[in-house]
């Protein structure tokens, strides 16, 4: 019980932040604080969105740890495709503060007419542990105030510092939370369930049954099912909205409630399965929508008291690090026999 308040606790000063003043809980990261005549590294925006935010995050730690600037170069990414006139708009920019120093900053300009500058690939980030900044390993940044941190603190450490929602994309999910969902935090259980272009990258999807079933174990942690066996509403993020009728005839009792109910998403890409290479042909109304949907799914998962999901979505590594404890975080993907901390650990 007593852990059962202090998780509550935690997710109702992490609604408090992420839903209030977000500046004052974690303010904007200090790029410009670096050594301007330096190594300056470009950070390419990878694949789909909570992809390359992951590798940013991480291309960004090693930049701070090595005193160096950094940009987000977008040229060649898959969201930020070129309009009918042949021209690129940018991508970051419309729907979060600024990440690293502007492209037409003096310190970029002046290192890429020096030649000074540095393309990191995703191998850079990822390949190794220590890259990764995993569990157990340990960072100093002392420009940052960070001293001998360990991986997954760093990460919830810098994550909101970086990732910074414009204002109307917080207000719109937080409103989504309060009015549409009714959803209280830590009062919920979220479902996240990816399909789309997943089987491309030789994935199975994960059979919806499991979702269900491990919700049952979690149940009796809620106090709406302790007085009356009234089961917590379940939340249900995902790409592929035919998931919800499948849901809907498992347990027809059951309180679901999704993004995919709105009549205002019917036009929003992706709603029949998420495919990178699909972006280029959404158009700017389909491409809102869908971004304005995921971040509300982003919000509504981060605060849940039990997050079910899977590894094979970086969705999921995004949400871990958003929440401030490791626990009542479920990985339907593990191996047979091996806690959900055998997949994160390693994130």
């Amino acid at each position: 019980h007593a852990e059962e308040q202090k998780v509550m606790a935690i997710l109702h000063q992490l609604h408090d932040d992420m839903c209030g003043d977000w500046g004052s809980t974690a303010p904007p990261l200090p790029y410009e604080r670096c050594d301007a005549n330096g190594t300056v590294n470009g950070i390419p925006l990878f694949g789909g969105l909570t992809n390359a935010l992951k590798l940013i995050l991480l291309g960004a730690i090693g930049s701070f740890e090595e005193n160096r600037c950094f940009f987000v170069d977008e040229s060649n990414s898959k969201l930020n495709p070129e309009d009918e006139n042949g021209v690129k708009h940018g991508f970051l920019h419309k729907y979060m503060e600024p990440i690293g120093l502007p492209l037409d900053h003096p310190i970029i300009k002046r290192a890429q007419d020096e030649y000074r500058t540095k393309t990191l690939v995703w191998m850079d980030s990822w390949l190794e542990m220590s890259a990764r900044r995993a569990y157990g390993q340990y960072t100093s940044i002392p420009n940052l105030g960070l001293i001998e941190t360990e991986g997954h603190n760093l990460k919830r450490n810098l994550i909101r510092r970086l990732w910074r929602p414009l204002p109307k994309f917080r207000k719109s999910s937080c409103d989504a939370m309060a009015n549409t969902h009714h959803l209280v935090a830590g009062e919920y259980i979220a479902f996240s369930v990816r399909r789309g272009d997943k089987t491309e990258e030789d994935y199975s999807y994960t059979p919806l049954e499991e979702y269900v079933m491990e919700a049952q174990k979690h149940l009796h942690r809620f106090a709406s099912f302790q007085h009356n066996h009234t089961v917590p509403k379940i939340f249900v993020a995902t790409d592929d909205c035919s998931v919800m009728t499948e849901f809907r005839k498992m347990r027809p009792d059951w309180n679901f409630t999704s993004e995919c109910d709105l009549e205002q998403n019917a036009a929003a890409a992706a709603k029949d399965g998420f495919s990178l290479s699909d972006v280029k042909d959404w158009g700017e109304a389909a491409e809102d929508a869908h971004f304005t949907k995921f971040f509300k799914e982003i919000y509504a998962m981060t605060m849940s008291r039990v997050f079910i999901g899977v590894s094979y979505t970086n969705i999921s590594w995004w949400i871990y690090f958003l929440r401030s404890f490791r626990h009542s975080f479920i990985m339907l993907d593990k191996p047979a026999g091996e806690p959900d901390s055998y997949i994160y650990d390693n994130w």
